[in-house]
């Protein structure tokens, strides 16, 4: 029925909820300037996670002319989520933290991020932000170079 709002139960505020988000490192939208500080394949990062009581996938992503949040119904997901794995160096999947103490410096994609994860650390760029969460215990999804042989030939499939 129209105009009907689906109300859903609020959550104890006291009990922290664990969300799995999968973590997407690649290049950055365009040309920007700044990009030939960072990484090739470590110039931005964006994330996604399934909210199950929702029935939604939820993609994040801190972008130059602002932060976009889409939901896709699993149905719809399937390509968008294919494409952002092709189109990553490095994908995580990280658990969220819900303890947080203070807003990241930074609001460019880098802090966005680790806002969004809960993650306290002194990264100000993609790569390290990638490196502080391996080693904090994010399992790789996705490796730079895992389409490609040890001598840098593609993988035939």
């Amino acid at each position: 029925m129209p105009g009907i709002v689906k109300l859903v139960p609020r959550r104890d505020p006291d009990v922290p909820i664990d969300r799995l988000w999968l973590v997407f490192f690649g290049e950055a939208e365009g040309s920007p300037w700044w990009s030939r500080f960072l990484a090739p394949g470590f110039r931005h990062v964006a994330a996604c996670a399934w909210f199950a009581d929702q029935e939604r996938w939820v993609y994040f992503n801190p972008t130059r002319r602002g932060t976009v949040i889409l939901l896709y119904r699993e149905d719809e997901f399937g390509g968008r989520f294919q494409q952002m794995v092709d189109d990553s160096a490095l994908v995580l999947r990280v658990v969220a933290r819900q303890a947080r103490t203070a807003t990241p410096f930074g609001w460019w994609c880098t802090g966005a991020v680790k806002a969004l994860l809960g993650v306290r650390t002194r990264a100000l760029v993609p790569r390290a932000l990638a490196m502080h969460l391996i080693r904090d215990g994010a399992e790789v999804v996705k490796m730079p170079g895992a389409d490609r042989s040890i001598h840098g030939e593609p993988v035939q499939t």
